[in-house]
């Protein structure tokens, strides 16, 4: 596999399928290139798609920072350059970064389960921070199923009990050193981009599951409210991992966002989109989300 050296001295190891438009997929927190297994088959037809591992930040006040320069030194030096760039969860804290320091890097934007972070978001439930942890789990694979079943929706797990088993198993074969993991988390935790995504340029997709315990919806609302001229998509039935909850659609919504076209919604679809500040009736769904910016929202929504 092709390599590159990050801004740290280490290298960075990165694979790239298909040909076409290039897009660059960035993880979140604890997963690795292996997480995109229902994109790389699907978007490669379409897309040169690159993936890659995020390292552990020497800084983590700043290391969303340095693994936005670490993404676009694997854009320039792979001789990529410019490129389409999704990021989930912390990946989409790195495609923001990414996105506000090198937009000459960034042609089309699509942030997934994640915020523009800081004080002002929507946090998780105490309960749910303790099941992400596996508080209570007397095994590693206890605490993997038990932070995985969080961050999916029963709806999921009922229909595909043996996959959800499966990446539990590959989860915990490859998840991060608990140091790596550390750094990661805390550089999540420092993030606050509140103050500068009205500065994004690029054309920007954010797509959350209706169901995310990690990331409540409500930072979706925010956060394509805040990009100017973002288009937002929420997908029913999806937690936090839609990306696989609701692979099929979601891979199209991203294909057609950054191919430039819009396909008429397949017969029975259960998403819901917005754009240009006009929200649908599906405001409602944020009565269940806790937290002062959804209490802000559901008051300016339906009003």
């Amino acid at each position: 596999m092709p390599t590159t050296t990050a801004t740290d001295g280490s290298t960075v190891v990165y694979e790239s399928h298909g040909e076409g438009p290039p897009l660059l997929l960035i993880p979140g927190l604890g997963f690795g290139p292996w997480a995109w297994f229902k994109q790389v088959p699907a978007l490669s037809r379409r897309f040169r798609v690159l993936t890659f591992d995020l390292r552990s930040p020497r800084d983590p006040e700043h290391g969303v920072a340095e693994l936005a320069r670490d993404a676009a030194v694997l854009l320039e030096r792979s001789g990529v350059g410019r490129a389409h760039v999704l990021g989930t969860s912390l990946g989409g804290f790195v495609a923001q970064e990414l996105a506000l320091r090198r937009p000459d890097l960034v042609d089309g934007l699509v942030l997934v389960s994640t915020s523009y972070g800081g004080r002002g978001d929507a946090r998780m439930s105490p309960r749910t921070l303790a099941a992400m942890f596996g508080v209570g789990s007397f095994s590693p694979r206890g605490a993997a199923r038990k932070g995985l079943k969080a961050a999916t929706s029963g709806a999921y797990r009922s229909r595909f009990p043996g996959e959800f088993e499966e990446i539990v198993s590959t989860r915990l074969a490859r998840s991060p050193s608990p140091f790596s993991y550390l750094q990661q988390a805390r550089a999540g935790a420092a993030f606050d981009a509140s103050p500068r995504v009205r500065n994004i340029s690029a054309p920007t997709l954010v797509i959350h599951g209706a169901e995310d315990r990690y990331v409540p919806v409500a930072n979706a609302v925010a956060l394509a409210r805040a990009i100017p001229n973002a288009k937002l998509r929420i997908l029913d039935d999806a937690g936090h991992l839609v990306f696989i909850e609701r692979a099929e659609e979601f891979n199209e919504e991203v294909a057609s966002f950054l191919l430039g076209y819009e396909e008429p919604a397949a017969s029975g679809d259960r998403g819901r989109s917005a754009q240009g500040g006009t929200l649908p009736g599906w405001v409602r769904s944020l009565r269940r989300v806790p937290g002062r910016v959804a209490r802000k929202l559901r008051d300016r929504l339906s009003g």
